[in-house]
């Protein structure tokens, strides 16, 4: 089960190695040999690699396009602060597809320790942005549109995996995010304010890891305005959304009680239309990230450490 274990994070020490980690890769880059034998059972190294040569085919569908993963994750107490050192690489999505596919398949002979050996650590980073609304807290968070877990809620606002060619910028994490932003929620990150790293979220089932900042000061109606003239000309146009609608998620003690298994009862959503957002009421289901931030915020030592945090 997806959860936080490297909390309160004073800062990131993150080293770019710039070979690709493939799936035969040896020495620190090896992938998981029984991720390594489903992902050529797949076919997977035999995918396009890029639009153009999908295109070029004449295929329909996505490709295995150069992500990133992390082959190395310490956790370390010095001067008093938790310090993480990493490697990040380029590694193609398909490896991250070939982890859920043995979980698929076999999850349940293996054991929690046994998945976080076996994970790839598909590289990804996102923002909680914490939100008061008449006295309550909440997680502006999104829907999830045309992507893994379509229809279902994260609760990072804003997250995405790690395009290798952010690994070119002196901060891929925060180039990652900049550019998440303005493509999900149509915000220059600035106005977010960000910390910098808090936390990192265990997914390994789903062969990711994810390192989170928090927002500072947030305003839900400047997000939600931002959001909608983002999809505004989307809509009618049919365009497929990548985030196809924000939700308010409560944090409190006693809102978390709405969740059952991985859905979430009587949440205030708001849907793109092409006469704007539609604010609604529905149960969602959520994504193991989600699952992780709750369970998180459930302590209200964890709460309180948050909204600090996010300057509440």
């Amino acid at each position: 089960m997806a959860k936080i274990t490297i909390e309160n994070i004073a800062r990131i020490n993150l080293s770019v190695v710039p070979e690709e980690r493939k799936f035969g890769t040896s020495g620190e880059l090896a992938v998981n040999p029984l991720v390594r034998m489903m992902y050529i059972d797949k076919g997977y190294d035999d995918k396009p690699k890029s639009k153009e040569e999908r295109n070029a085919r004449g295929l329909r569908g996505g490709w295995n396009g150069l992500m990133s993963s992390f082959p190395k994750i310490e956790a370390n107490y010095e001067n008093g602060e938790n310090v993480v050192n990493a490697t990040i690489a380029p590694t193609r999505y398909l490896v991250g597809q070939a982890m859920r596919d043995l979980m698929d398949t076999a999850g349940s002979v293996f054991t929690q320790k046994e998945i976080q050996e076996m994970s790839p650590d598909m590289a990804g980073v996102s923002l909680v942005v914490p939100v008061k609304l008449e006295g309550e807290y909440f997680l502006m968070s999104q829907i999830k549109g045309d992507a893994l877990g379509s229809g279902q809620i994260s609760a990072g606002l804003v997250a995405g995996r790690i395009d290798a060619k952010y690994l070119n910028h002196s901060d891929p994490l925060a180039a990652t995010l900049h550019n998440e932003c303005s493509e999900e929620v149509g915000m220059d990150l600035s106005c977010l304010d960000p910390t910098s790293v808090i936390y990192m979220v265990d997914e390994r089932e789903t062969g990711q890891v994810n390192f989170a900042y928090v927002a500072r000061n947030a305003d839900a109606e400047s997000i939600l305005h931002a959001y909608e003239a983002s999809v505004k000309g989307k809509i009618p146009a049919g365009k497929k959304l990548e985030v196809s609608g924000l939700a308010n998620l409560p944090v409190s003690g006693i809102a978390l009680t709405a969740l059952e298994g991985n859905t979430v009862r009587d949440i205030t959503c708001f849907i793109p239309t092409e006469h704007g957002l539609e604010r609604e009421v529905q149960d969602r289901q959520v994504r193991p990230y989600t699952q992780a931030v709750l369970d998180y915020l459930y302590k209200p030592e964890n709460l309180k450490f948050l909204l600090e945090k996010a300057g509440f």
